[in-house]
């Protein structure tokens, strides 16, 4: 699959809070998003 890179505005909190996570979590903030994004999106078909 292709990759896009992009760009987002967030707050700031919840970026650290975010990027603690996936530290914890051992996973990228790009995989954790597309991840998160693809489950939201299957919560709506």
């Amino acid at each position: 699959m292709a990759k896009k890179k992009t760009s987002l505005v967030i707050d700031e909190d919840l970026w650290q809070e975010v990027k603690i996570h996936c530290i914890r979590q051992k996973i990228d903030v790009s995989e954790w998003l597309s991840e998160l994004i693809k489950k939201e999106l299957k919560k709506k078909n």
